[in-house]
């Protein structure tokens, strides 16, 4: 879907966007690690809550919270920062400039986000969700991610490219719509909150915005992206991906209302959230025509390639969680699976299944190209992927089963909450032991990306040595 560049001229662009996405793509690296202990530790304690449990800094709802921020904005927004600059740029034909201001935006996000886990470790959190961090960070992790925003759409706006693809439509939504995102978090929950139980309303809004306008965004333009240029062939049903496009502009962003089925709002609010998540099935079908059924199409090369394998799966989890967004938005459905770790295995599969292997894509197929090299241990990409794939099932499976019959089980009168709990606990080993797939899976990425690296390694080193002998040698003289 890309327009036809010269070799030179992707190279430039390439190079230009080189150190930023670096930059950001070794900050997302450092956070998916420390989220894969956190996120051991918070299923762990679920059903062991005595664990570790001398410790006030690492109570249950404190280690939930780092882990949940350290995924959303240490690993999930860095790795969204960097390849959606990187795909902007390679689909505008623009190099990225004056990348400096980007890496201190990089700088600036990433210390903020440090203060603000220190932060949540010494109580500071909120009780949001997806905004546990504390308020006196959000202003620097705004601008941060303004100036992420604004270099982003101004690569569009001097584009070489007179084509716009399906990509570039969701990239520039997810621009857009993510600073704003913040903007409405500070004002209505922190600076000025909004009264009473509509900051429920709000919390519920943001959070749907954030999945599905920001991350969801970026992630079906990573697959738009990648897709035709993995198979060489057209997507199908292209000329639908427009109306998929706008569908999730005007319906994704009302969808969080359907989550308060049953809580003290106007009727209205919650029949509009069903609607909009009833509307969302067309943005669902659409992209599964689109993704889903190109990649079906042309599956006998699905295992010649490990990238594949992500954008497949990708592809399908996109479907599978539609699916879910429709069944948890009825009323009848939502009653049983509200409070209930059903809603974890949906939430998981959104932002692993669907973002995380879409990322995990690009960063195999855009890797190379950043550094003009392929991968040092090119067999741990597949490696990858079906560790991956185990880890995502024995979270999403066993929590989906057991979230249905924790609900059952609260809507029954007769069953004492106590045994609800401790059956309930008995399904979150499962993912415990599913984080152990996924850190292993984590460790393969990073270790095949630091042997990709190693001769940049080997050449700082050396240069650092010749440094050391040319200052020893003025010495003696």
């Amino acid at each position: 879907m890309e327009s036809s560049l010269t070799q030179s001229g992707t190279s430039a662009i390439d190079s230009s966007a080189k150190a930023p996405v670096l930059v950001y793509l070794f900050s997302a690296l450092k956070w998916l690690f420390f989220a894969s202990i956190f996120g051991y530790l918070a299923s762990w304690k679920t059903h062991n809550p005595e664990f570790l449990n001398g410790w006030s800094f690492l109570t249950v709802g404190r280690v939930q919270a780092v882990y949940t921020t350290a995924f959303v904005y240490g690993f999930g927004c860095n790795i969204a920062f960097g390849m959606g600059l990187w795909l902007i740029s390679r689909l505008s034909g623009e190099s990225l400039r004056y990348t400096i201001v980007l890496i201190i935006a990089a700088f600036v996000w990433n210390i903020a986000l440090t203060v603000g886990l220190v932060g949540i470790f010494m109580g500071h959190l909120n009780a949001f969700e997806f905004l546990e961090l504390p308020s006196y960070v959000k202003l620097p992790l705004l601008l941060a991610s303004l100036v992420v925003s604004v270099w982003g759409l101004l690569t569009f706006k001097n584009r070489k490219n007179a084509d716009v693809f399906a990509s570039e439509w969701y990239l520039l939504a997810a621009f857009l719509v993510f600073p704003w995102i913040q903007v409405v978090t500070q004002v209505m929950l922190f600076t000025k909150p909004a009264p009473g139980v509509v900051q429920a309303l709000v919390a519920s809004w943001v959070a749907s915005n954030l999945v599905w306008l920001w991350f969801g965004s970026i992630a079906v333009a990573g697959l738009y992206y990648l897709i035709p240029k993995l198979l060489g062939k057209q997507i199908l049903g292209y000329g639908l991906a427009k109306i998929g496009f706008i569908v999730l502009i005007f319906a994704g962003s009302w969808m969080g209302a359907a989550k308060l089925v049953g809580g003290p709002l106007p009727a209205w609010m919650i029949t509009s959230g069903i609607a909009a998540s009833l509307l969302m099935i067309i943005f669902f079908s659409i992209t599964g025509i689109n993704l889903f059924g190109t990649v079906w199409k042309h599956r006998s090369r699905i295992c010649d390639n490990g990238i594949l394998l992500f954008v497949g799966f990708a592809s399908l989890a996109l479907i599978l969680s539609g699916i879910g967004v429709l069944l948890v938005s009825l009323r009848g459905f939502a009653e049983v699976t509200q409070f209930t770790i059903f809603l974890d295995a949906h939430r998981f599969l959104i932002l692993y299944g669907v973002f995380s292997m879409t990322m995990f894509a690009l960063i195999y197929y855009s890797f190379p190209k950043l550094l003009g090299r392929e991968w040092a241990m090119d067999f741990m990409i597949s490696t990858h992927f079906w560790i991956a794939f185990i880890g995502i099932l024995l979270v999403v499976v066993p929590l989906a089963i057991g979230g249905w019959q924790q609900g059952a089980a609260m809507s029954d009168a007769s069953v004492p909450f106590a045994d609800i709990v401790r059956h309930a606990s008995y399904w979150m080993v499962s993912r415990s032991m599913a984080w152990i797939f996924l850190t292993i899976g984590h460790l393969c990425l990073i270790l095949n990306v630091l042997a990709t690296l190693r001769p940049e390694c080997e050449a700082i080193v050396e240069e650092l040595t010749r440094t050391e002998d040319t200052s020893a040698g003025g010495v003696e003289s």
